[in-house]
């Protein structure tokens, strides 16, 4: 599996290192042989279970709430345990994890993802910039730039981190990157599940850094 998408690949160049970029593509192999068998979509624990601890490592590496606390196992499912008013920005990973290891849909995990940087944005941002609710990622990004509210470097990355909020959100046309679908899944067609680890991990560690900046 490789990244197609050059956003991503270039914002896990930045964020990450060789060997854990090598860890993403451990866990995305093992996450299609398992959910290819339908283990995640009958609602069994293996397809997470199986990778929850390479995973953990690199959130504990990264900090902040991570699987542990994202998909906790019940009996038959998962749930999440983070306070209630953190919902609007940590429901979306819950949702991207149980999307990309459970149901094997890359493409609604990588919006997710993505969302949950949007999230902290109109959190962050809520008194600062008026009617931040009601406006799109993108054009959040160009008020924090043109306001000095963060620096260049992680402006250019939230920039890239919208262009492919924005691919996942709209873009399916025929001028959609199409991924090779050994699956026979329509999600697959605009990203694959590489992608969705990547970006998955990339969020998580931009989230991070954003809710520690003052």
């Amino acid at each position: 599996m490789v990244i197609n998408h050059s956003e991503i690949k270039d914002l896990s160049e930045q964020l990450f290192e060789a060997e854990t970029r090598k860890v993403f593509l451990n866990i995305s192999s093992q996450v299609r042989v398992l959910t290819r068998h339908g283990r995640g979509r009958s609602g069994i624990h293996g397809s997470v279970e199986a990778v929850r601890d390479s995973i953990l490592q690199i959130d504990n590496a990264i900090g902040g709430i991570g699987i542990d606390r994202l998909l906790v196992p019940t009996s038959d499912s998962y749930t999440g345990r983070y306070p209630v008013e953190e919902r609007p920005i940590h429901r979306p990973l819950q949702y991207a994890l149980r999307d990309m290891l459970l149901l094997n849909s890359p493409r609604t995990a990588v919006q997710m993802s993505c969302q949950h940087v949007e999230g902290i944005l109109k959190n962050k941002y809520a008194g600062v910039i008026p009617g931040i609710d009601r406006k799109p990622m993108g054009r959040i990004v160009r008020l924090v730039n043109s306001m000095n509210l963060l620096g260049i470097e992680i402006v250019v990355q939230l920039d890239e981190v919208t262009t492919i909020l924005n691919i996942a959100k709209h873009e399916y046309g025929s001028n959609a990157v199409r991924i090779p679908d050994p699956l026979g899944l329509v999600e697959s067609q605009v990203f694959n599940i590489h992608e969705a680890v990547s970006m998955y991990f990339i969020c998580r560690k931009l989230g991070v850094q954003l809710l520690a900046n003052p």
